[in-house]
């Protein structure tokens, strides 16, 4: 029970640090995001179909 507990902390906290990362490299500008939804386009650009919905949405 206290391994699952362990992976699901890390889990959390692997995709809470990729998405920190990219809300602070698009809002300080070290990354280019241009339809502003603090996603860097080079992400955008490689998992395409992760997030084709969001761009139908433009």
């Amino acid at each position: 029970m206290d391994d699952i507990v362990i992976v699901i902390i890390g889990a959390v906290i692997l995709v809470g640090g990729v998405i920190l990362y990219a809300v602070i490299s698009t809002a300080t500008g070290m990354e280019e995001d241009e339809n502003n939804n603090y996603i860097p386009d080079w992400i955008e650009r490689k998992f395409p179909s992760i997030f084709k919905s969001s761009k139908d949405l433009d």
